[in-house]
């Protein structure tokens, strides 16, 4: 599996981020409080939404009010958006999982 993009809407600090063609290697760098430790914990925020769901992801990290990012308003949602290829019946195909949850009622929406 190769991970080739990763979008990202109002999670923590991040408000509005996409990043592309991410190369099989890569390092991340940057100064302390830019994101980098939120970066991944967006994987273990997802393995928890996979391994049980998404109520007890959000849980773990404080509910909702701690996940979204700072200043967005009660009808803002956050997105994931994680493509990746891997090879399905023998075809390297891009698979694309997308992780949408709104405030208030904790509806959560995932697609693969």
């Amino acid at each position: 599996m190769r991970i080739e993009s990763i979008t990202l809407k109002n999670f923590k600090s991040f408000r509005d981020v996409c990043m592309q063609d991410i190369p099989g290697f890569c390092v991340v760098i940057g100064a302390n409080g830019t994101g980098k430790t939120t970066l991944f914990d967006v994987y273990g925020f997802l393995q928890k939404c996979i391994t049980h769901n998404v109520k007890h992801a959000l849980q773990r990290r404080g509910k909702f009010r701690e996940v979204i990012s700072r200043g967005c308003s009660e009808q803002d949602n956050i997105e994931i958006r994680l493509q990746f290829r891997m090879a399905l019946s023998g075809v390297d195909r891009l698979v694309t999982y997308l992780v949408q949850i709104w405030p208030e009622t904790g509806c959560a929406s995932s697609q693969a």
